[in-house]
């Protein structure tokens, strides 16, 4: 069984040893394809990242703690849209 190495730096080497694993063992279990994928993603640069919107749960995290879309601010509320309304006092900028 080839092992993972984590001397490699750049996503070209490493693909290159993944596809070596996986023609050694082709059907791998979904906590090793997951294991894989992290070997390869976390090998890119932080603009890589970005440039092929590689959504990790960290990120997706984020991205749903700072939703500020009008239509995802209402789904918050049990009361839909009343409630951004109701957070709002004298002060319109409150809600910002």
């Amino acid at each position: 069984m080839i092992k993972l190495d984590y001397t490699l730096e750049t996503p070209e080497e490493r693909n290159e040893l993944v596809k070596k694993i996986l023609e050694e063992n082709p059907n791998p279990n979904e906590s090793y394809l997951e294991i894989l994928a992290n070997y390869l993603i976390l090998c890119m640069e932080k603009q890589e990242r970005k440039e092929r919107k590689i959504l990790t749960d960290n990120r997706m995290t984020t991205v749903n703690k700072r939703e500020t879309s009008f239509e995802g601010l209402v789904s918050q509320f049990e009361n839909g849209e009343d409630g951004i309304y109701n957070l709002i006092a004298e002060d319109k900028n409150t809600i910002f």
